[in-house]
């Protein structure tokens, strides 16, 4: 928003400002990373449910601070505790809705959580869009928006107080008569019904197993096998923040003006744009990541489409820089040209590759190779990675867009060249094998997932659903 940098006094050259947006960015990440870290402690102490209450009450008054911000420090101990919250929300939610879910749809729903974050920061494009466009010039323009953000939060803050403990969790604590009665409220079933007893007994031997268990959960976590699982969770998360997607989320204004639109209008209406794209898109991975194309080739394509998006977009920003003189931005008011239009289309065509792919595939694949006793540890570490590199992102991304422009989009276009890569050496495909078949998998040390002949046979994953058999 214009007015932002002027109250908060963001102003001198081109670098300072590039520095003081990436602090302003970043500082939110970095709390997202500490919160991803340090919940998990609450979260195996307190329960799934209270953990997801307080993280959302953190991010409360981390908005309610940038909201009546009247300098600096302010803003920035808002983002810091906002980010606090959002981070350790981003390792509970998704935990807490595997420990209720169904098998058989645990991984739809942990792609559904995908697409809802999605939704999300098209809404927040709109909002952006719409404040702009039609409130007077003012600082209504920025703190309006981060108002509306409260909204989401103290719903889920209130809202999850009315639903279940993870079922999980409960049995972990021996509290076998809560499991029961949270698990019929959430099957809707009756008590002697099959598929309740069938479940119910799988939990409580489960956690009886996970109680008897002589090994400390570090000691367990740093055995050979669970390494390798860390190994690729971590490096996934990594991956998946140096696609370069939270680099065009957080600065998509600026990077559609290097394309030549240059009124503060046309560029966020463009973003907005950028967020339906996303939206639809994600509908996509509904259907890729139960096909036999699995996770791990899924990735393989995605990278592949984000690598051609980058490097032809770089090579259209070189081309609007040298016919500019030099400057990446022409005149205000001129047209823009063909390379720009392509510049936009590419960024669009971005968007369709990573939201199939390393958008909510990356999550899945976390979600289900770990086991049980570690997941929650495993699933923090590997979260916390994510949000490191996302502040990394936020502040490094203006920096390389003021310092080496086209360059930028040259270096994600590589970085999919590595990750892509990383999914073809490294990245055993996981899709239709049950925990038992993960144990298997890693206990066998095998590093390379190339020489892995398992092949997803999506005809006899269908004949096991119909008769009752999930391994998801």
């Amino acid at each position: 928003m214009p007015t932002f940098p002027e109250y908060f006094g963001i102003v001198g050259n081109a670098d300072e400002v590039a520095k003081a947006k990436g602090d302003v960015v970043s500082i939110l990440q970095a709390g997202c990373c500490v919160g991803a870290l340090l919940i998990n402690f609450l979260a195996d102490r307190s329960g799934r449910k209270w953990s997801i209450v307080l993280s959302s009450a953190v991010f409360t008054v981390g908005s309610i601070l940038q909201v009546v911000a009247t300098n600096m420090p302010m803003m920035m101990a808002g983002r810091f505790f906002g980010g606090a919250g959002i981070g350790a929300c981003s390792m509970l939610v998704p935990m807490y809705i595997a420990e209720i879910s169904p098998r058989k749809l645990r991984g739809r729903l942990g792609t559904l959580w995908q697409f809802l974050i999605v939704l999300g920061i098209m809404v927040s494009y709109w909002i952006d869009y719409a404040c702009l466009r039609h409130l007077p010039p003012g600082h209504a323009q920025w703190r309006i928006p981060l108002g509306i953000q409260l909204v989401p939060g103290v719903i889920l803050m209130f809202g999850q107080i009315f639903l279940p403990e993870s079922l999980r969790w409960l049995a972990l604590k021996g509290r076998t008569e809560d499991v029961k009665i949270n698990l019929l409220r959430l099957r809707d079933l009756p008590e002697d019904h099959p598929e309740i007893i069938e479940e119910l007994e799988e939990i409580n031997l489960a956690a009886e197993f996970e109680r008897e268990s002589k090994s400390g959960k570090f000691t367990e976590l740093f055995k050979r096998s669970n390494l390798h699982r860390l190994f690729i969770g971590v490096m996934l998360q990594i991956f998946q923040q140096w696609t370069g997607s939270n680099a065009i989320n957080y600065y998509a204004p600026e990077i559609f003006r290097s394309t030549g639109l240059n009124s503060d209008n046309t560029e966020i209406l463009a973003t907005g744009v950028y967020g339906v794209v996303k939206v639809a898109f994600v509908f996509v991975s509904f259907f890729m990541v139960d096909t036999k194309l699995g996770r791990r080739r899924t990735l393989m394509l995605g990278a592949l489409i984000q690598m051609i998006a980058f490097y032809v977009l770089g090579g259209m920003i070189y081309g609007i820089q040298k016919d500019n003189g030099g400057n990446l931005v022409g005149t205000v008011g001129a047209a823009v040209g063909a390379k720009g239009y392509v510049a936009i289309i590419c960024i669009y065509i971005f968007a369709i590759g990573y939201e199939f792919s390393w958008g909510p595939v990356v999550w899945v694949v976390c979600s289900e190779i770990y086991p049980t006793r570690i997941r929650a540890m495993s699933l923090s570490i590997t979260t916390g990675f994510n949000w490191a590199m996302n502040a990394c992102i936020a502040k490094v991304t203006p920096l390389m867009i003021a310092k080496i422009t086209y360059g930028t989009y040259f270096f994600y276009g590589s970085c999919a060249i590595l990750m892509g890569s990383f999914a073809y050496l490294l990245l055993p495909e996981t899709r239709g094998r049950s925990l038992e078949e993960m144990d298997e998998l890693f206990n066998k040390g095998e590093l390379w997932a190339f020489k892995d002949k398992y092949v997803v046979d999506t005809e006899q994953i269908k004949r096991d659903e119909e008769n009752g058999i999930f391994k998801e």
